[in-house]
């Protein structure tokens, strides 16, 4: 699943989301959470670099700056337990 909504974002089929601050991603314990490490390592093997700090929004997302492929620098709000694309600005 995370492979399959990264690919999407990499060929720019998931539009921008300008309310990404309003974004609730999760309620479930941060103990379930994926490590930071685990996020920055999926995010290097679909093609992002100068990824930035795992950091947590007010929603309980994991927001990450990174630079895709085209090198624009983008930043991803993703659910922190399984890694999906919630967001991107």
């Amino acid at each position: 699943m995370k492979r399959v909504l990264l690919g999407m974002l990499i060929a720019g089929l998931l539009p921008a989301m300008s309310m990404a601050a309003d974004l609730r991603c999760t309620e479930v314990d941060k103990s379930a959470w994926l490590p930071a490490a685990s996020v920055q390592k999926m995010l290097r093997q679909h093609g992002f670099t100068g990824i930035g700090a795992v950091q947590v929004s007010g929603g309980n997302c994991y927001v990450v700056q990174a630079t895709d492929q085209s090198g624009a620098r983008k930043t991803l709000y993703l659910d922190p337990t399984d890694g999906v694309l919630m967001a991107l600005e």
